[in-house]
């Protein structure tokens, strides 16, 4: 498969480095969906309630598929609602919320790689709707995304694709062709299919746990940094 923007390779041309960035809790310091459906339910009272009661149910699904458990909850969050409307509020969160969780010191690593005429996408577990708002809001160039993917079910949402760990493999494959990088951006060690083939990690602000199972997964020519969030 080619190139996402459709241009073929040009014989003896080197292959561009391709620099792959997580979003929640890398480019913005939380998870933007759960913070967006916390804001969405607590306008909400009684679908509050439904979403509360479906909790325990949802995560004992999740202890065998964290796909499915969080299924539940997005089609409890939908159930009811056109899906219109919930776009709408999902674009109204990415206008103007999105952009105070912006880790400043991270947009300029990824406009410091696009400078530097790298391939760079996101491949992220929320939506790629929310990424794109938050870069409309702060006015720059769409970047390539991969991320979860939803349906309509049952009279709501559900995930279709649950772009976490190595969905994320296999989604840069299936929509860009990708199969190998060089740079990967994250927080999370869930990321590890894309750590374990990287030559050059950058962690943000990760946990002591995140750090040492990082340090034990890459080998000694593997570059690792950490970053704080800012």
């Amino acid at each position: 498969m080619g190139s996402d923007d459709g241009e073929p390779a040009i014989a003896g041309e080197s292959p561009r480095l391709v620099v792959v960035f997580d979003f929640d809790g890398t480019l913005v310091s939380r998870d933007s969906f759960l913070d967006f459906a916390f804001s969405y339910c607590l306008r909400r009272p009684a679908r509050f309630l439904f979403v509360i009661a479906l909790l325990p149910l949802a995560f004992s699904i999740a202890t065998r598929s964290t796909r499915r458990g969080a299924a539940l909850l997005l089609w409890a969050l939908t159930l009811g609602t056109s899906t219109r409307s919930f776009v709408r509020a999902l674009h109204r969160y990415a206008r103007e919320r999105l952009p105070s969780y912006a880790n400043e010191a991270i947009f300029v690593e990824l406009a410091t790689q696009l400078r530097a005429g790298h391939r760079v996408v996101i491949a992220t577990g929320t939506m790629p709707l929310l990424v794109r708002g938050l870069f409309r809001a702060r006015k720059l160039d769409p970047i390539p995304i991969v991320g979860s993917r939803l349906r309509r079910r049952w009279g709501g949402l559900i995930t279709e694709t649950h772009c976490i760990g190595s969905t994320k493999v296999r989604e840069l494959q299936r929509k860009f062709g990708i199969r190998e990088w060089s740079v990967v951006y994250t927080d999370s060690f869930a990321d590890r299919s894309l750590l374990s083939r990287a030559q050059h990690i950058t962690l943000i602000a990760p946990s002591k746990r995140t750090l040492r199972r990082t340090q034990r997964l890459i080998d000694g020519t593997t570059v690792l940094r950490v970053l704080p969030r800012g």
